[in-house]
């Protein structure tokens, strides 16, 4: 009888090189590839440190090779080793096997922090939110210590599962704990508190020593959000006085979300001629906001300029000066872009359904609203809730009450059998 052969990792110096390589490389397929060969050699080993990159391997190739490796070591008797338990539930966390993972957690009798890290950090960034903060709370009660991607991903889930106690008490963790100076740290607790009150974000921003991109971000988007536009914008100008950081896009949109609310087409003008020193004019989401700024600044004109002058257009920027026109009665021009559209290759959306439908209220002729609804079924609208209720709404305001009537009737039939689909569906198949 033949038994396998057993050997440490030492004495197998070509597969633990070739292993080694494959993994450095991301070689995943060649990796488990080794793996098989040594198994069907009848090799067995004890080393752990060979098994960490083929788990690895694994997170990157179909799950059931994941499943045979972590079969291999409950036969061998190494996953109670805590390194090795952290790699099975990292392998599980990344696939998203989240019970899986817990079933491992579960069993392992001397976790350590990296276990608490992994099955947290797996919970919350899986979007369990509710379960990653009870394994948060949990393993603070058994004294495990958190690592920073942990803590901002624990800070995120607060505010977005509106624990308000929860969100004071790791700010309070935060301090205490040492964190406090961990900028990205500090910026989660103001995204935080700019959800709750700005007056106390703005109390924790103007208490950071180190305050980045993402921080000022934070502090303009939140008064924007909060309706403050003023102080949103009188902000932006202190970050441009001191010339603490360099501009992304994304602040720049905040910054011209103010704008609109403020409505002053001088404000709106100086805005776009910082963005162009910048040179962040030509990054179309930048470009789309400045439309939409112009447009609802009442400056339709240098919405339809500044439109033409992009290099490269996409469907928003095409729907922020459809609304623009439409928005500023310019009808005939609005009808004019949407074939320029269809020139160009551009394919309609719900968005540009709904703004062609505003444009019925100015012609008031049966045969334009009719014409809208066919191309309507013609991109396969007709039961998008948004332009079937703009539809009844142009139809109704065109007097044309009997087809407003049909369409309305039509999509309440079409609404009941998609509510009751799971009864419909058995029914139609026993006939």
């Amino acid at each position: 009888m033949r038994f396998p052969a057993i050997y440490s990792s030492s004495k197998l110096p070509n597969w633990f090189s070739r292993i080694k390589e494959s993994s450095s490389h991301g070689k995943w397929q060649e990796v488990f590839t080794h793996y098989r060969e040594m198994k069907k050699a009848g090799v067995q080993f004890t080393d752990l440190s060979l098994f960490h990159p083929i788990v690895k391997a694994c997170s990157f190739l179909p799950f059931k090779h994941g499943q045979s490796v972590h079969a291999c070591l409950i036969k061998q008797g190494l996953e109670s080793f805590p390194s090795m338990g952290n790699s099975i539930m990292d392998f599980y966390v990344k696939s998203g096997a989240l019970r899986c993972a817990l079933n491992v957690f579960d069993s392992t009798t001397s976790r350590d922090s990296v276990s608490w890290n992994i099955m947290i950090h797996g919970h919350l960034d899986r979007g369990a939110l509710e379960e990653g903060l009870w394994l948060f709370i949990k393993g603070r009660n058994e004294g495990f210590e958190s690592n920073t991607a942990t803590l901002v991903l624990v800070i995120h889930a607060c505010w977005s599962l509106r624990a308000t106690n929860e969100g004071l008490k790791m700010h309070g963790y935060v301090i205490i704990s040492g964190f406090w100076a961990i900028v990205s740290v500090q910026n989660s607790l103001l995204s935080m508190y700019s959800n709750i009150e700005m007056e106390i974000a703005h109390k924790l921003f103007d208490e950071m020593c180190g305050r980045d991109l993402i921080s000022w971000s934070v502090m303009i988007g939140g008064y924007v959000q909060s309706g403050e536009a003023e102080v949103a914008f009188m902000l932006f100008r202190k970050m441009v006085t001191n010339n603490e950081i360099e501009m992304d896009g994304q602040i720049m949109i905040n910054v011209i979300k103010a704008c609109i609310h403020i409505g002053r087409v001088t404000i709106a003008s100086l805005v776009h001629g910082f963005v162009i020193c910048r040179g962040l004019s030509y990054d179309v989401f930048v470009a789309d906001s400045l439309v939409d700024m112009y447009a609802k600044c009442d400056d339709i004109e240098s919405a339809s300029k500044l439109f033409r002058e992009m290099p490269t257009r996409n469907i928003v920027l095409w729907n922020s000066i459809l609304s623009g026109l439409v928005s500023n009665e310019k009808y005939p021009e609005a009808l004019s872009l949407f074939d320029s559209m269809s020139k160009e290759g551009i394919e309609a959306d719900e968005v540009t359904m709904v703004n062609l439908l505003r444009t019925c209220k100015h012609f008031c002729d049966p045969i334009h609203c009719k014409s809208i609804h066919s191309i309507i079924i013609r991109l396969g609208y007709k039961t998008n809730d948004l332009v079937i209720s703009s539809l009844i709404d142009a139809y109704a305001k065109g007097n044309l009450i009997t087809l407003a009537w049909n369409i309305f009737n039509q999509a309440k039939r079409y609404s009941h059998l998609e509510h009751n689909d799971c009864r419909v569906h058995p029914l139609w198949h026993a006939r």
